[in-house]
């Protein structure tokens, strides 16, 4: 790495270096200095896909088209060994951060963070991103899209922002906070403030991203203040739900009715033409708990092929997007001194589980989909009625040539395309890059090739040792010498470890004993694709990487070992955004609280009482709702009633109204909550105290609703509405609403345990 001594970041002002006089007369004027870049920074731009598989993209030998990514690649480098951390929000930790995901606590998404210092969710500032870096060292810095790395405690209106992005070191933010949105109907957030769903006709979220990241860059370039630009773009895409206008679905119709093994085995035979797999090994065998496609039923091939040509037609309407972009650096005349990445997360994702999903939020709810539930809706597939996610087979396809998915350690949760594009850097374009890189690297690399060191302080605050090494010598030779010698992974217990070009590996099955899991052994320079464990024939080896392994975990805040899933979402003792209190008031023309950051009330005695009042008798619209079109329950005004209506996860509708309501006198509206077990409870609906209507035995998400997306909204609808056919947002109340009191009894919650 580079041995030059650390940056010294700007003062907020220079000495004054004039002279001060009685009048101006007689005086001397100095101006403070300007924060100037190192002469010939490029500019940057990292574009970074969600659950990308490394075997989807035809770069990489995959059946999906994306052209313009493939332009990025026949003009740059393709990485045929970089790695992540198999999840979301802790590979943009490191990323961001040049630090290992358990080092600045992040070694799941924030909504399952714990109490200890790995997994706490708190990125500390002793770890300052790449965006506060550059910003100091001159740069202006801009993200749009998927945040997804603050608290969820912070997550709300009311801050702190320190962990939003403008908190982070950009300067301007436009995207969204938690895992996933709705691509038609996102909840947005612009810099430090939520806004409006946007409801304009053929609206999509990735246009959007890229409109704003343009717009960006264009206002800055006009200036010609001379000033390069980091302008980090990490799509909401192609995570679930699969959106994605109808035309480039269309373009993919009947393109996988031969199913996941031969769309696989083809992948592996265009990555060995292309050199990107030797050619001497293996494919692996079908992951554990995939059906061979020859075995399905006709039914289910024809719902599986639809839902993979919605997908591939997810990828190239983000890809278009990023046409777009890189035709405007064109525009601009800067694209030749801008170096492009393009790279995923993690591995593609096996969350859709056996059948796939129309309504991701019953996977969440562990509340599977079964083929039979989602072929009236196989037409519909990409659109705003649907949450679609696909088979585990498409996972397992989507990650060839490696075994597994997203959150494993094998290299099929870990292993990601990868992509630099550098016209006035790169000597060999449409060359690959063998050598054994991390996430982490990033971030070291483009301080390397921004000319500024890595700094020991920013803002006054001594920083965390850098824990990635860069590759910025890569660019330029293709035989530079590997710089990453040792990596870690760890991700909901199952764990790996890399050392000298072996790979120790283990899958943890959750719930069972550590001491059980079976580690295996791969030596990584002849078995690229870890299909010949070699654990019996060199227990030593294996050994020692086991033993390795015990060291950087506890070198890098990994332990405890921690394997439970969704029961971390409802872990009580993480910090709240709301002091507890007897009574929590809402309030209109407020912004929507993220459901991970409202006050417990998931299978406790609740109740929102509504006080309001109509202005005029066609007064209508939404007082409040909690969730939105894939499980919610919502309140609202229409024909001089207040109706009650509950969305079980799309499976049952339970609607209650109250008789008419008198014009111009103040109301008071109460929906009660009376749970009898976790998903199911009584339902209640007072006028001024009176029992309206009533109804058991209604059933709920028993693990939440909308755990990463809508919360909480009042007065309006933001995001997707509860039910379609009620309303449509944003459906603003057009009388009087005063305020929206919550009661709960956590301490009556009916407990819900991971496989209860």
């Amino acid at each position: 790495m580079d041995q030059t001594p650390p940056a010294v970041l700007p003062h907020p002002r220079s000495p004054f270096r004039g002279e001060i006089a009685d009048t101006y007369l007689e005086a001397t004027a100095d101006w403070p200095d300007a924060v100037r870049p190192p002469a010939k920074a490029p500019n940057v731009v990292v574009i970074l896909f969600d659950d990308l598989g490394f075997g989807q993209l035809s770069a990489f030998g995959g059946p999906i088209d994306a052209p313009h990514i493939g332009q990025l690649a026949a003009g740059g480098l393709r990485y045929t060994n970089f790695h992540t951390t198999a999840l979301c929000s802790p590979s943009r930790a490191a990323l961001l951060t040049g630090r290992n995901h358990h080092s600045v606590g992040f070694a799941t998404i924030a909504e399952m963070s714990t109490g200890f210092p790995g997994y706490d969710s708190f990125l500390p500032k002793t770890a300052a991103s790449i965006a506060e870096v550059l910003r100091l060292n001159g740069y202006s810095t801009y993200c749009t899209g998927k945040w997804h790395l603050t608290p969820t405690a912070e997550a709300t209106a009311a801050g702190p922002f320190d962990r939003w992005p403008l908190g982070m070191g950009f300067e301007r933010f436009y995207g969204f906070l938690p895992g996933e949105t709705d691509q038609w109907h996102p909840i947005l957030t612009s810099d430090n403030h939520r806004i409006p769903t946007p409801d304009t006709e053929g609206y999509h979220l990735s246009e959007d991203l890229v409109d704003r990241a343009i717009r960006m860059i264009r206002d800055q370039q006009q200036v010609s203040s001379g000033r390069p630009f980091f302008s980090y773009l990490p799509f909401g895409a192609v995570h679930c739900p699969f959106h994605a206008p109808e035309e480039y679905i269309e373009r993919y119709r009947g393109r996988f009715d031969a199913g996941w093994d031969v769309v696989r085995r083809e992948t592996f035979e265009r990555q060995q033409a292309f050199g990107i797999v030797p050619s001497d090994n293996e494919l692996p065998p079908r992951n554990p708990g995939v059906q061979p496609w020859s075995d399905l039923s006709d039914d289910a091939r024809r719902l599986y092929a639809k839902q993979m040509e919605v997908f591939a037609g997810m990828v190239d309407h983000t890809d278009a997007q990023v046409g777009r972009l890189i035709a405007a650096l064109v525009e601009l005349d800067v694209l030749d001194d801008t170096v492009v990445m393009v790279l995923s997360d993690n591995g593609a994702s096996q969350e859709g589980m056996l059948h796939g999903a129309t309504n991701t939020e019953r996977f969440r709810n562990l509340v599977p989909e079964t083929v039979e539930e989602q072929l009236p809706f196989i037409d519909d597939l990409g659109g705003p009625s649907t949450d679609p996610h696909y088979s585990i087979g498409w996972a397992m396809a989507g990650n060839a040539p490696f075994r597994r998915c997203k959150r494993d350690t094998h290299r099929g949760g870990n292993t990601d395309p990868f992509i630099v594009h550098w016209p006035g850097g790169i000597t060999d374009p449409g060359a690959l890059r063998t050598q054994y890189h991390h996430i982490v690297d990033v971030y070291p690399t483009l301080l390397e090739l921004a000319g500024v060191p890595v700094p020991e302080v920013v803002n006054g605050i001594k920083q965390m040792p850098i824990e990635g090494h860069s590759f910025a010598a890569t660019l330029g030779a293709a035989a530079a010498p590997e710089v990453k010698t040792t990596q870690y992974y760890e991700m909901l217990g199952s764990r790996a470890v890399y050392h000298d070009g072996w790979m120790a590996v283990t899958w943890h099955k959750p719930g069972t004993n550590w001491n059980d899991d079976r580690w295996e052994l791969y030596d990584q320079r002849t078995d690229y694709t870890q299909a010949w464990d070699l654990a019996d024939e060199q227990p030593a080896k294996l050994d020692e990487l086991i033993e390795l392994w015990w060291d950087e975990a506890r070198r890098h805040n990994v332990l405890p070992l921690d394997d439970r899933g969704r029961d971390r979402f409802i872990d009580p003792t993480r910090p709240a955004a709301s002091e507890t209190r007897d009574v929590y008031r809402y309030f209109p023309d407020s912004s929507p609280i993220p459901s991970p950051s409202l006050p417990v009330i998931l299978n406790c005695p609740h109740s929102f009482t509504v006080r309001f009042r109509l202005d005029d008798p066609d007064d209508a619209g939404l007082l409040v709702s909690h969730g939105g079109s894939l499980a919610g329950w919502a309140l609202f005004v229409r024909d001089r009633k207040v109706t009650y209506i509950n969305n079980n996860l799309k499976l049952s509708l339970t609607k209650l109204s109250t008789g008419e309501l008198p014009v111009g006198k103040d109301l008071s509206v109460c929906y009660e909550w009376d749970p009898s077990g976790p998903g199911i409870g009584d339902v209640n609906l007072f006028v001024d105290d009176r029992l309206a209507s009533s109804v058991q035995d209604v059933r709920s998400a028993p693990r939440g609703y909308s755990m990463v997306q809508e919360g909480l909204s009042v007065g309006r609808a933001w995001g997707p509405p509860v039910d379609l056919d009620a309303y449509r947002g944003p459906f603003e109340f057009s009388g009087t609403l005063h305020v929206v009191e919550m009661r709960t009894d956590p301490t009556r919650q009916v407990r819900l345990t991971e496989r209860g």
